[in-house]
């Protein structure tokens, strides 16, 4: 989701926190794109709820290639995430994009992922970039 392609499009912080806290009541999205998003929340905690009448509702936003698309990015978004969380795993990319060790990435994260806006993370990606400043060559 924070790929930098779809940064490059327009992608922010501020839309994927709406998306991840309010998309229901949001303004922010389009009928299609909830209806997507309640797609993937259902793919990952309620997958027995995806019946014939919900792929009806999908097909009145989206062409069959076009769910099976979004079926297939979203099953294997959520397969990698819990996946990698098994594995303690952290992003190896920090909300500016720099590429860090998982220790580091770890530091500015936390024990618990939360918004790249949140004060913690700003703080540790302030502290993280002063480290690179510091680096010999500078």
């Amino acid at each position: 989701m924070r790929s930098a392609s779809a940064k490059r499009n327009g992608l922010t912080e501020e839309r994927i926190d709406e998306g991840i806290d309010n998309w229901r009541d949001s303004d922010e999205f389009t009928d299609a794109e909830k209806l997507a998003l309640e797609f993937s929340e259902l793919m990952q905690f309620e997958p027995e709820k995806i019946d014939d009448a919900f792929y009806a509702r999908l097909g009145e936003h989206y062409s069959t290639p076009e769910m099976v698309e979004l079926g297939v990015f979203i099953g294997f978004n959520v397969g990698y995430h819990t996946f990698f969380r098994t594995l303690d795993f952290y992003p190896m990319f920090t909300p500016d994009g720099r590429l860090v060790s998982q220790e580091e990435s770890r530091r500015i994260y936390g024990e618990t992922p939360v918004s790249h806006r949140d004060d913690r993370v700003v703080r540790a990606l302030a502290e993280s970039m002063e480290d690179v400043d510091d680096r010999p060559g500078r």
